[in-house]
């Protein structure tokens, strides 16, 4: 699959200390093969979440075609705060 990601999304992962844009980055390749894919929630209206070491939240839809879009990646308690937006 082809992983895309959002501009603001990896701005925010780019902003992030070395060692979790690290982690980050690793956890988000993994949605090349879903198969590896760990911590993957399907919720409502298509979208997903992944979560990421206990710390992050990643937002993404599967599309036609083998395209992964990441949509928004964020600490877990900004996730929480805004779960309605993506269906949940």
């Amino acid at each position: 699959m082809t992983v895309n990601i959002d501009k603001l999304a990896l701005q925010y992962v780019n902003g992030l200390p070395e060692k979790d844009r690290r982690i980050v980055k690793q956890q988000l390749l993994k949605l090349e093969d879903p198969y590896i894919a760990t911590d993957v929630e399907l919720l409502q209206n298509g979208h997903c979440r992944m979560h990421i070491a206990h710390t992050y939240t990643a937002f993404f839809d599967v599309l036609s075609g083998g395209i992964v879009n990441i949509l928004e990646v964020m600490t877990v308690e900004e996730a929480h705060k805004r779960y309605k937006r993506f269906g949940r």
